[in-house]
């Protein structure tokens, strides 16, 4: 299917200075993560072949059929070591990869070394909703120490068969002071970055223009817009994207050579202003040295005056929306377009994914099947794949998933299949 051709595209000029009056913000500003390392070597003894972090609520160890299960013994404590001078830090944050647990567990939490108890947002799971998330919570610089932070993770039984949920990974993130006696040895005391967004019809340019982009191991940009909501925080306008196994997943892009440039296909997208880029930048030297540039305010996608670009999302979804012992489950797309005036079409949807069994058309739409899950490794996949728009219709589109796995198969997680649809005016 060929692609209506629509591009903006991104620059990211390396500057002895940032100019605020260009960006719309500040300067940018340098962090380093620490994540998570499991291991009883790391402080974090595991219980479990396949070494998941899991939280439990406290009725589990007395259960009939779960208290001798091994994930059981899990105690959700978390070590994770921050080598850093506190006094040297700007502010830090805790980020993590949450599977939301099973549904209707209720009151996620995490204590910082005994000293405050942050909630995890609540994005659906107590209501009985399948979900993910990758929360950020900024923590106070005295609740850290510096080496080995406690984090104390907890949940209810709510209205659960079994309360619980898995941390995938976490990481404690410290923003350093511009003055960082890190950044002179690294040659970066004087290293800023901005990403400058040209459009041209369909390209822009990224330039280096400083020493400092020498020691530049890759860089990886980000969109603020109106679009899918694939992290599944339940805002489809903010910062797109997510992390899988510390890697970014459904970014606008990365690039790993110089002149560090992407192109970002606005094809696919409603018409919309205020949109924002911005950009991570990876050193080479020292390790887990990383900057952000300032974000990048200003952009848009114009009305297109031959074409119409809607997001249409499932309605009705089901709680518990997943499919495992033959269940099937369903959902419906409603799309208000003729079919015939479709250009193009995609289906956006992330799944947790158990396995599908002998089925193998597990996910269909208007009975096509998608491969939107993989071999069963109980991992999150978001999936955007490519829609003939011969198979829509005007009005329900109907989503249904189908595993005959004898345990945990396939999970449709928040917020649910949606549709992206290409019309002519």
């Amino acid at each position: 299917m060929k692609r209506a051709l629509s591009f903006a595209f991104l620059h990211l000029l390396l500057l002895n200075t940032v100019h605020a009056a260009d960006t719309g913000a500040g300067a940018g500003y340098f962090f380093r993560e620490h994540w998570y390392q499991p291991g009883a070597t790391n402080g974090n003894p595991d219980y479990e072949i396949n070494k998941r972090f899991r939280v439990n609520a406290p009725e589990a160890v007395l259960h009939p059929t779960f208290g001798s299960r091994r994930e059981v013994r899990a105690s959700g404590m978390m070590t994770v070591y921050a080598e850093e001078d506190l006094r040297l830090l700007t502010g830090a944050e805790l980020y993590l990869e949450l599977w939301g647990g099973h549904p209707h567990s209720a009151n996620k939490r995490v204590t910082i070394n005994g000293r405050n108890t942050y909630s995890i947002p609540e994005i659906g799971t107590a209501s009985g909703h399948c979900t993910h998330q990758y929360p950020i919570i900024p923590l106070k610089l005295n609740e850290l120490v510096n080496g080995y932070n406690a984090l104390q993770f907890a949940v209810d039984q709510g209205k659960s068969f079994w309360g619980h949920f898995i941390v995938e990974q976490a990481a404690i993130k410290a923003t350093l002071t511009n003055n960082h006696p890190a950044l002179n040895p690294a040659g970066l005391a004087d290293f800023s970055a901005r990403v400058e967004a040209a459009t041209d019809g369909e390209l822009t340019t990224l330039k280096l223009v400083s020493n400092g982009a020498a020691r530049i191991a890759s860089v990886e940009f980000h969109g603020h817009y109106h679009g899918y909501d694939e992290n599944g925080d339940g805002r489809m306008d903010d910062w797109h994207g997510f992390t899988k196994a510390r890697a970014p997943v459904a970014i606008i892009g990365s690039a790993t050579n110089a002149p560090f440039q992407t192109a970002w296909d606005m094809t696919m997208l409603p018409a919309q202003s205020d949109m924002q880029v911005r950009a991570v930048v990876r050193f080479r030297e020292p390790s887990g040295l990383s900057y952000v540039t300032p974000p990048t305010r200003g952009l848009r996608t114009p009305e297109r005056p031959q074409a119409r670009v809607a997001l249409y999302s499932a309605r009705n979804i089901p709680p518990q929306f997943w499919s495992r012992a033959g269940r099937k489950v369903m959902t419906d797309i409603h799309v208000e377009d003729d079919p015939a005036d479709i250009i193009s079409a995609e289906l956006h949807v992330v799944v947790w994914d158990g396995g599908a069994g002998k089925v193998k058309e597990y996910f269909t739409l208007n009975d096509h099947p998608f491969p939107v899950a993989g071999g069963g490794k109980h991992d999150t996949i978001y999936s955007r794949l490519r829609v003939d728009p011969k198979i829509l219709k005007r009005g329900a589109n109907q989503i249904v998933v189908h595993s005959d796995t004898e345990h945990h198969g396939i999970e449709v997680l928040l917020p649910g299949p949606a549709l992206v649809v290409r019309s002519r005016r």
